[in-house]
């Protein structure tokens, strides 16, 4: 029955959702969805995105504003990463 359910698109059951954790997900495994298997692969086409660590939800604003702001994140670090490089020769 499972099966069925998955293939027709129902949720998973909450025994099966991803647990919890004591730290925040980042959201860096972010997938699109698309409505329309005709949409697919268009990014303006884009209706939702499911992070793939948390199984957490998203909508398309909120997923391209979490995608840019890792994207900020990580050009920070390296910026940060390669000031403390140059600092240590």
């Amino acid at each position: 029955m499972r099966f069925l359910k998955n293939l027709m698109g129902e949720r998973r059951h909450e025994s099966a959702a991803p647990q919890a954790t004591a730290t925040a997900c980042p959201h860096v495994a972010l997938v699109p969805r698309w409505d329309s298997a005709d949409d697919i692969g268009k990014a303006a086409r884009v209706t939702r995105y499911v992070c793939e660590s948390c199984g957490a939800d998203f909508s398309r604003e909120d997923g391209e504003r979490v995608q840019a702001e890792e994207v900020q994140r990580v050009r920070s670090a390296e910026v940060d990463r390669l000031k403390a490089e140059q600092e240590g020769r």
